[in-house]
């Protein structure tokens, strides 16, 4: 009996050494990644947003639903050089059935040669969009500049470390073999408050005539304030607007035990100097908050000056943001490029109404 007790005593202390052992071999994270490279099996991640919102005017004929964002991102990683990204998206209610919008290879030529700068070579059907700079809710700061080539067949970015510069070229999209070309330059870090912008992108064009834009951002001036602005030159012929711009400037606030975020934005072009302008407001208590806000619209056509307003709650939950508000939109903006009204509501509607908004990066 002795013995047995002591046999069985000795198997005790041989699983409380062996579990931890065990356990750290099948779940550290660089035990478990050196696994995966013996093994040659690739890193995958998934990333990306899922963007819905409803509203409603109690009107069955003027209710609305539709996607902002829709998108999954899943990126491998075969090797430490290399990598490819498949986006899965769908932004439609009517047909939401999701399409591969884009597959493409990048290689890190720089890390592979020891280059004294940063290579990254990519290609497949692939794009190259300018930042969303804005630091506003509404963002008509790059409303009218942002620009981009999509789709785009082959793009190359050189890092520097004081700044980034990325070439891209298409092969025949459209009536020439090579129509997409374009160079765009980003500055991460200006005197550690602020990052800018520049390019010339020209998509589906055989004499490469496109847009000429750049943009900045400087946000933690006096540790409340952001200011950003952006303006964009159309090289096109016949181009309508032949250039555009957009400012904005944001204040971050403590106003007793809410952080209140200000944001006035404008912007205008050759058509209209000042095209629209608008307030929003953001009491944020934590985990909820309240929003309101504001649009006037100074074009010409329609001739209207009051554009929309919203007010709304929201909650934040773990990643995911809910919000409940009402949207008052200007039915006169149904013909207008810009669309009816609408703030935190990914829908848009003619007569605006209660809303239901869901929310995630992930």
């Amino acid at each position: 009996m002795k013995r047995l007790v002591l046999i069985l005593s000795a198997i005790v202390v041989l699983i409380a050494f062996a579990v931890p052992v065990f356990a750290a071999e099948m779940y550290d994270p660089e035990q478990r990644m050196a696994k995966l490279y013996d093994e040659k099996a690739a890193v995958l991640k998934a990333s990306g947003e899922f963007t819905f919102g409803g509203m409603t005017a109690f009107d069955a004929a003027t209710a609305a639903q539709a996607f902002g964002n829709f998108y999954v991102d899943f990126t491998i990683w075969p090797d430490e050089y290399n990598s490819i990204l498949l986006e899965v998206s769908g932004a439609s209610w009517a047909t939401p059935t999701p399409t591969l919008a884009y597959y493409e290879l990048t290689t890190d030529v720089g890390a592979y040669f020891g280059l004294p700068v940063g290579l990254k070579n990519t290609a497949g059907r692939t794009s190259l969009y300018t930042n969303k700079y804005e630091v506003t809710g509404h963002a008509y700061e790059r409303d009218m500049v942002r620009t981009w080539i999509d789709p785009l067949a082959w793009k190359f970015m050189v890092d520097a470390g004081l700044a980034q510069a990325t070439a891209a070229i298409g092969f025949g999209e459209g009536a020439d073999t090579l129509n997409d070309i374009g160079i765009y330059v980003f500055v991460p870090d200006i005197v550690g408050i602020a990052e800018a912008e520049l390019w010339y992108l020209a998509q589906d064009n055989a004499d490469y005539k496109g847009k000429f834009g750049l943009s900045v951002k400087a946000t933690g001036i006096m540790d409340m304030l952001g200011v950003a602005g952006g303006f964009v030159y159309d090289t096109t012929d016949g181009a309508v607007p032949e250039f555009a711009y957009g400012i904005g400037a944001k204040a971050d606030l403590a106003v007793g035990p809410a952080a209140l975020g200000v944001g006035v934005s404008f912007d205008g072009n050759d058509v209209d100097a000042l095209d629209k302008l608008a307030v929003d407001a953001d009491a944020n208590f934590g985990d909820f908050g309240l929003v309101a806000t504001i649009a006037i619209n100074f074009a010409e056509v329609p001739d209207e000056t009051f554009y929309g307003a919203e007010i709304s709650g929201y909650v934040t939950v773990g990643a995911a943001k809910w919000a409940v508000g009402y949207t008052i939109a200007n039915d006169a903006f149904g013909a207008d490029p810009r669309g009816y009204y609408n703030y935190t509501c990914a829908a848009e509607s003619i007569d605006g109404g209660l809303f239901v908004n869901a929310d995630i990066d992930f």
